[in-house]
């Protein structure tokens, strides 16, 4: 009596979502190299934001890859849209 042998192969697909909810008001600014206005955020949420810490975003500041702008606390404001596209 001959066994026979059968394989299967399974295939699935994982998905993440990051969500993330801050107690502080959007912040819409106009972005001068986008050309429009734009959600900015702080660079702790940029960084939460891209799965990163905020070394690289400063680096991607400091690059000219990410747009910012300065606030009047001279902390820096990340624009979003750029920093989806980085």
């Amino acid at each position: 009596m001959k066994r026979k042998k059968k394989t299967t192969i399974v295939t699935f697909e994982a998905r993440e979502r990051t969500t993330i909810r801050c107690e502080t008001p959007r912040v819409f600014a106009w972005c001068n190299q986008c050309g429009e206005e734009v959600w900015m955020v702080t660079a702790s949420q940029a960084a939460l934001m891209s799965l990163t810490d905020m070394r690289t975003i400063f680096r991607g500041v400091e690059a000219g890859a990410i747009h910012f702008i300065e606030n009047d606390g001279n902390a820096i404001l990340v624009c979003s849209k750029s920093l989806l596209s980085h």
